[in-house]
């Protein structure tokens, strides 16, 4: 997933919502929060096989209202909103 960056600068606030399928259910969380920073960011997975052995992931860092910093591994189960602060 590769996300358009002007649309996601820091200090935009946003609602990811993020589902890991299971053989039986779907579990969902949501987060929302002001976001910190986006990037695309190696792992050092040994099983990737792609430039330098790494692979790469879409990572979002975002701030949540109460001060926690979350930082969030992108996928094609990941839906991120706009959001306005009530």
């Amino acid at each position: 997933m590769s996300l358009e960056m002007s649309a996601f600068s820091a200090g935009t606030r946003v609602r990811v919502t993020q589902q890991l399928p299971a053989v039986r259910h779907v579990s969902t969380t949501t987060i929302e929060g002001k976001v910190l920073r986006y990037r695309q960011s190696e792992t050092g997975s040994w099983f990737a096989h792609s430039q330098h052995d790494r692979l790469w992931l879409d990572r979002l860092e975002i701030q949540t209202d109460d001060g926690e910093i979350t930082v969030l591994n992108l996928d094609q189960y990941s839906v991120i909103e706009l959001t306005v602060r009530a």
